[in-house]
């Protein structure tokens, strides 16, 4: 009876520390999590990557994954969306298990809230994150949220077609700084098909349009102005834009004065894609 007792002592032992093994509250690798939380809090964007290992993949509400080393390019285009944003300290809960197969998993959960830039309008989220660890380095993250009211604000945020009379009054007084300002670093820049500078199209980037369009329209017409201009809000982050091309050339000294449609696209309140129609053989004569 006596060693009967013993053993089934050491076999609620047993269990026990296995059950120890299998899911904790305390561990290096929560420690780890806390940290990598902290960081992203504070924007200090290398120190999260330097808790996953050179591998790792990360998968944010999608089942394509990207490497880790590209999340501070993810969250700093998130960024330029929010005045603030980050993990409230009050709520988050962390767990970590062992699977059957022994790969070691930690769970998170927390509240994130951000303050929208365009209207200071708050957001709230819940966010679950799932981490596996080998050898105490991130190899696989997974993040998973209910994106929708962050688009919906997003969209709603800034109005398109006020940031379109924008760029068009600045390009009208002369303002290019301004003007260029309101370009995404990576705009596409389209001008219609066979058009006088759509030589070289798509222009990607400001500076790349500056060169093969600003610069060429200042150095071949004595003014450039666009009249009877019309905006039209669209779906999709889109405006189109109507009117008439009404400029001087230079060298010839012919007048164009032509039908003219613009499509612009927009996300977070900058200037993604421009797509220019018009009548490309009324510019091709006035060169002439």
């Amino acid at each position: 009876m006596k060693n009967l007792f013993f053993g089934g002592l050491l076999l609620v032992l047993f269990i026990s520390c296995d059950n120890q093994q299998r899911y904790t509250q305390q561990s290096s690798e929560i420690e780890t999590t806390k940290t990598l939380i902290k960081d992203y809090n504070e924007k200090n964007y290398e120190a999260v990557v330097a808790h996953f290992a050179d591998t790792a993949n990360v998968y944010f509400n999608s089942a394509t994954s990207f490497k880790a080393s590209l999340l501070p390019e993810y969250h700093k285009d998130g960024d330029n969306n929010f005045v603030s944003r980050g993990f409230l300290e009050k709520g988050q809960e962390y767990e970590m298990v062992k699977t059957d197969d022994g790969k070691t998993w930690v769970n998170f959960w927390g509240t994130w809230k951000a303050e929208l830039a365009a209207n200071n309008e708050p957001i709230e989220l819940q966010i679950h994150l799932t981490l596996q660890f080998i050898d105490g380095k991130v190899v696989t993250e997974f993040g998973y949220w209910d994106n929708a009211p962050i688009t919906l604000a997003v969209q709603n945020s800034g109005n398109n077609k006020d940031i379109i009379a924008s760029a068009y009054s600045n390009f009208a007084k002369g303002d290019i700084p301004a003007f260029l300002a309101q370009l995404d670093a990576k705009v596409e820049w389209n001008e219609a098909e066979n058009f006088i500078y759509a030589s070289d199209e798509p222009y990607i980037g400001p500076d790349a349009f500056t060169k093969g369009v600003l610069e060429r329209i200042g150095n071949d017409w004595e003014y450039w102005k666009i009249t009877d201009l019309q905006l039209n809000e669209m779906k999709n982050g889109m405006v189109l834009a109507t009117g008439r091309y009404n400029a001087k050339h230079k060298k010839t000294g012919k007048i164009l004065n032509a039908q003219v449609a613009h499509l612009w696209t927009l996300a977070s309140n900058k200037i993604i894609k421009f797509q220019q129609y018009t009548d490309t053989k009324q510019a091709f004569d006035a060169i002439q």
